[in-house]
């Protein structure tokens, strides 16, 4: 990563010369607890941290949360920081999150390229009717739609959803979050060397070439925040760019140029529009109320109702799944145990 002062290190090398962004990745916090309703950066800046280190967190930790540190809730941002419930740190899945998904799916009615345009719900049951007007009918429903589907109105439900679902999903917030990716005829980035850290937009890239059986090699920026809503404002092509103007500049080869490059753009995916959820201040009790059941119907999974911990996380997708999974089998459960008390 290139330091404040200029100079491109290696992280175990940034922790040792710079105590300022050492401060960013060991989160040795003072036992100062934030103020309810306070934001991130209010809070740093309260237990003393200056522009440089706030900096530093913007690239990482508020970088990976996906908004600047004054749309974070500080509560919700300190909790996760002390929170080691998931381990410290990150893994890869070589063979693709696709492995996952072909595991579970077997043997189920899995209908593709299927858009769902409204929901109706009531004691009966659940009725779903996709764009082409075909109809899906069941006891109970889990809805994974997107928080930022869920916050266009794209998907109606009738009757409305309960006020307290809707004001949970007002009140959350979804990160704007793209990704840059570049294939090039030959490795860029030093050998042993599979990320690097920016002070230029974009600032977070890795390679995810590294353990794969390929001959090419791929770089890939991941851009969120500020940095993201700048280089949505350029064009793809103008973007695109951007993020390699940044390489030239950090590994001083004014000539790179990658065979092919795109932008993964979730901001205006229609079936994304954002990444994933960010809790605003004063917003930690949303996720659990967005979680919350509806009348026995409408039961509610994705990672935006995985908590404020788990959220925009993918092992907290799956735990947000097998909670909804057990909450119908005990609503299930409860029912048999009804009908036996009715009859007996």
């Amino acid at each position: 990563m290139r330091l404040a002062d200029g100079s491109l290190r290696t992280m175990s090398d940034a922790c040792r010369q710079s105590p300022d962004w050492a401060a960013t990745r060991v989160w040795d916090l003072p036992p100062v607890d934030p103020e309810d309703g306070e934001d991130f950066e209010t809070y740093l800046r309260r237990i003393g941290f200056d522009d440089v280190r706030l900096s530093y967190v913007q690239r990482g930790f508020a970088g990976a949360a996906g908004e600047a540190m004054r749309n974070l809730d500080a509560g919700v941002a300190v909790e996760a920081l002390r929170d080691h419930s998931t381990g410290r740190n990150d893994w890869r899945i070589l063979d693709g999150y696709n492995r996952l998904h072909e595991s579970w799916a077997s043997g189920l009615d899995i209908r593709l390229n299927t858009v769902v345009e409204r929901i109706e719900w009531d004691a009966e049951g659940v009725r779903v009717f996709a764009a082409d007007g075909q109809p899906f009918e069941a006891d109970r429903a889990v809805i994974t739609l997107p928080l930022g589907v869920l916050r266009s109105n794209r998907v109606t439900f009738s009757p409305e959803l309960p006020a307290e679902k809707r004001e949970a999903i007002d009140r959350l917030r979804v990160a704007p979050v793209i990704k840059l990716v570049y294939r090039f005829a030959a490795p860029v980035l030093p050998e042993g060397v599979m990320a690097l850290y920016s002070a230029l937009n974009p600032c977070m890239w890795w390679s995810p070439s590294v353990g794969q059986p390929t001959g090419e090699y791929v770089l890939t920026a991941f851009v969120t925040a500020d940095r993201a809503r700048e280089l949505l404002a350029l064009s793809e092509a103008g973007a695109l760019e951007r993020g390699v103007e940044t390489l030239r500049a950090e590994l001083g080869r004014p000539d790179l140029k990658p065979v092919e490059a795109r932008m993964v753009n979730w901001v205006d995916d229609p079936y994304a529009l954002g990444g994933y959820s960010v809790t605003p201040p004063g917003a930690r009790e949303a996720h659990e109320a967005l979680a919350r059941p509806v009348s026995n119907r409408l039961f509610w999974a994705g990672e935006a109702t995985a908590g404020p911990l788990w959220k925009a996380t993918v092992h907290g997708a799956y735990a947000s799944g097998c909670r909804a999974a057990a909450e119908i089998l005990s609503a299930l459960k409860e029912n048999e145990e009804y009908k036996r008390s009715v009859i007996s």
